[in-house]
Parts: structure tokens; C-alpha cells; sequence
């Protein structure tokens, strides 16, 4: 038996060792499975960093030019804070080094929320390494990953805070930051007053509102500066960021978007939790499973998800799988979402702090007029491994040998494949 347990755990200090080279060697051979990375860098980030250092002030009130659809406090803390600024490969390299706090952090949060040992959660955490858009942002300097590592943060100091009311305040500060980094981020804050209101819990409630009304202040004053939106380009040209590409109205054309992606990142999860009595489909609820479903056929029979043939934009691994293979029939797809609702019915149903995290990720992502796949890298990971309450005998499993090989599998195949689909097809 402790020969068996030397072989694993060599096993797994090589897969660890693997995963960290392919993550440097894929930065050193200038990897961009995201397809649009590069450009963005060079047109968006790196033109924003080099304005910000050329002048602060001339550059924050005229920001719309520069094009970025986020807000500027990845360009700032860059440009006065970041010392490899001098050329555009040095500040990548800092960028991808900077981008393995993320996983470090997130070691931490599930070591101690799942009672892992020490390299079984490195192991999880370094998932993030074979992700493709976390990779390609990683590689050229994008301000995705800085945002994660503001959320992972603030994650860590809620899960202290939860149970001993204390770190609220940075709690506050890095899901703030976060929300400066990526604007998408302001899920959690919304979700930490909401979840904290229905816990009655008053006490982190008027703290945290506290500490967000002095937070958001700079926020508000960006607004006023900009005449109270966020805009991109100049002249004719300048659009409301905000009005014409986040609205309401795409919610129920994202929804399907929404959970057919869900699937794809919790599917791992479900093949783990298969080997227990909490069965992905519970008989007890077949027959609400099977209205959803009719419900979906139904919607699909009046012509109702055409506009998924035409989504070219985003919509997911399983939209361009079904685009590429099906053409215009949407059956396939459209079965992958129905179990992507059902993985999300399961996992609501098991708290109420489920129910209002999905909710609220719900709301956020699916109100701009395009989803994208990257939106959710490694954001869906974070809610299974650090936010989600599960049932205790699926945590009990997670720290078995085969769970963590089945996670490992699973997303190495997903590197793979978008190594194939952005070198010889499109990018998703």
C-alpha cells in the first residue's frame, strides 16, 4: 500500500511539473488559442498602459478613445506600479508570472475548504494552467487574470468572514478592485449584500455597505467624467458601451448560452459525483426534467433558438461544436443545455447561497448582446471549487486519486481539442 501510495503520489508531482512547463513553454512559443489576444493587447492594453504613463490625467478623461470595453484600473496599476513596463515582452513575462498567484491563492482557499493534502490541491488549482483563455491572457498581458486574482482574494477573506465575521473590509477592497479590473466582477459584490440580507446577518451587512459606498465613490467619478456611461471610440464613431451592448432584453437569448457552458465546466464534477446515492438526474424530479425539455423542443419546433444558427460570436465549445458537425439543426445543443439547466437546478437546490450566487452570475453574464467562453475561465472552476455549497459525500470525494485524474483528463482534452480548433478551424 505505500508503495502504491509513493507511485501516485510521484505520478502526481510529475503531472504538476508537466503542467507548470506546458504553461511556460506555451508563453515562450507566443500561444494564442484565444485568437484575438494578441491583437488586443497591442490595440487595447498596451496602448492604454503606455497613455497612462505618457499622461494620467489627459488619458483617464479622453479613455474612450483608446477603445478598451473595461475599466482602467488594470492600465494604471501597470503603468506606475509594474517595473517591466519597458517593453512589451517584459511585461507579458511579469503578467504570466503574476497570473500563477491565481493559482497559489486558489490552492489555499480548497486545502483547507475540502481537507486536501498539500499537493492534491495544487493539482486543482493548477487547472488553471491548461485553460485556454486563461493561458492566452496569461501570454499577452491581458487584464483577465488580474481580475481573477482580485475575485480568488476576495474569496479567500469571505470564507474567513463567513464564520468569524472578521476581514470584511477586504472583502470589500478586492471584490471592489476586481470590479475595477473587469466590470463583469461585480457579481460578487452584489451577491455577498443580497446573500447577507437573507441571512439576516446585519452586523456584515451595514459593514460591507459601508465599506461599498466609499469604494464605489472613484467608480461614480469616473461616470461623471465620461457624462455617465462607458464609451468607446471618438466622433461619429463613440458609442455607449453600456446601452449597446449590455442589456436586459439578451437574458432569455443567453440563457441556453449560459448553461451550455455551465455544463461544459462542471461536467468533471458530475462523472465524480455519479459514484454516489445524489444522482445527477433525481427520479423525484423527472417529471419537471422532462417539461423543461418538451419545453426546449417545443421553443425549438416554432423556430424560436434560429438565431443560435447565426451566432457566430461567441455562444461556447458546444455552440461551435453543433454549428460545425449539425449545421443549422440545433437538436444537439440544445440537449446540452437542457443538462446544463438540470446542473444548475441540482446545484440550487442544495442552498439558498447556491440559488442567489447563480442568480446573480446569471443576471450579469447573460446581459451583454454577445456571451463568450472566456467570460467563464476559470470564473465556473472558482464557483464549483471555492463559492458552491456541495453535498458532503461529493466533497468527500473530490480528495479521492480518481476524482483528481478524471479533472486533470477532462481539461487536458479541452486544451488539446482548442489547440486543433484555433490552429485549423476558427476561434471559438
Amino acid at each position: 500500500m505505500k508503495l502504491k501510495n509513493k507511485n501516485i503520489s510521484f505520478i502526481k508531482i510529475i503531472s504538476l511539473l508537466a503542467i507548470i512547463c506546458s504553461y511556460f513553454i506555451g508563453f515562450f512559443q507566443r500561444e494564442n488559442i484565444a485568437g484575438g489576444a494578441e491583437t488586443d493587447f497591442y490595440n487595447l492594453t498596451w496602448k492604454g498602459i503606455l497613455a497612462f504613463k505618457s499622461n494620467f490625467l489627459d488619458t483617464l478623461y479622453n479613455y474612450s478613445s483608446i477603445g478598451e470595453g473595461s475599466l482602467p484600473m488594470f492600465h494604471i496599476l501597470n503603468a506606475y506600479l509594474n517595473p517591466f513596463t519597458y517593453s512589451p515582452q517584459s511585461f507579458q513575462f511579469s503578467i504570466t508570472i503574476i497570473s500563477l498567484l491565481n493559482v497559489i491563492f486558489f490552492s489555499q482557499i480548497i486545502r483547507k475548504r475540502f481537507n486536501l493534502k498539500k499537493l492534491d490541491s495544487y493539482l486543482y488549482s493548477s487547472i488553471f494552467l491548461i485553460l485556454p483563455f486563461f493561458r492566452s491572457s496569461a501570454f499577452w498581458g491581458l487584464t483577465e487574470n488580474l481580475g481573477w486574482l482580485f475575485l480568488i482574494l476576495s474569496i479567500k477573506f469571505y470564507l474567513i468572514s463567513e464564520k468569524r465575521k472578521t476581514n470584511i473590509f477586504l472583502v470589500c477592497l478586492f471584490s471592489s478592485l476586481a470590479l475595477y479590473t473587469r466590470p463583469y466582477l461585480i457579481f460578487f459584490p452584489i451577491f455577498f449584500i443580497i446573500y447577507n440580507f437573507t441571512k439576516k446577518d446585519f452586523f456584515i451587512l451595514k459593514k460591507s455597505l459601508i465599506y461599498y459606498t466609499i469604494f464605489s465613490i472613484p467608480g461614480f467619478l469616473l461616470l461623471y467624467i465620461w457624462g455617465g456611461s462607458v464609451y468607446l471610440g471618438t466622433g461619429d464613431e463613440k458609442i455607449n458601451f453600456i446601452l449597446e451592448f449590455h442589456q436586459p432584453k439578451f437574458i432569455f437569448k443567453n440563457l441556453i448560452i449560459f448553461a451550455s457552458i455551465c455544463f461544459f465546466y462542471f461536467f468533471p464534477f458530475h462523472v465524480v459525483s455519479l459514484k454516489k446515492k445524489n444522482k445527477f438526474l433525481k427520479i423525484e424530479k423527472l417529471n419537471v426534467f422532462l417539461i423543461i425539455l418538451f419545453g426546449l423542443l417545443t421553443l425549438n419546433y416554432f423556430n424560436v433558438f434560429d438565431y443560435l444558427k447565426n451566432e457566430t460570436l461567441g455562444g461556447g465549445v458546444f455552440l461551435k461544436f453543433s454549428q460545425y458537425f449539425f449545421g443549422d439543426n440545433n437538436l444537439f445543443f440544445l440537449i446540452i443545455a437542457f443538462f446544463g439547466i438540470i446542473s444548475l437546478f441540482s446545484l440550487m437546490r442544495i442552498s439558498k447561497k447556491n440559488l442567489i450566487l447563480i442568480l446573480c452570475a446569471l443576471f450579469i453574464y447573460c446581459t451583454p448582446k454577445y456571451i463568450y467562453q472566456e467570460y467563464f475561465e476559470p470564473l465556473l472552476l472558482i464557483f464549483l471549487f471555492a463559492l458552491f455549497d456541495l453535498d458532503k459525500n461529493v466533497k468527500n470525494l473530490l480528495s479521492e486519486n480518481k476524482s483528481i485524474f478524471i479533472f486533470l483528463s477532462y481539461f487536458l482534452i479541452y486544451l488539446i481539442s482548442s489547440y486543433y480548433y484555433r490552429y485549423n478551424i476558427v476561434v471559438i
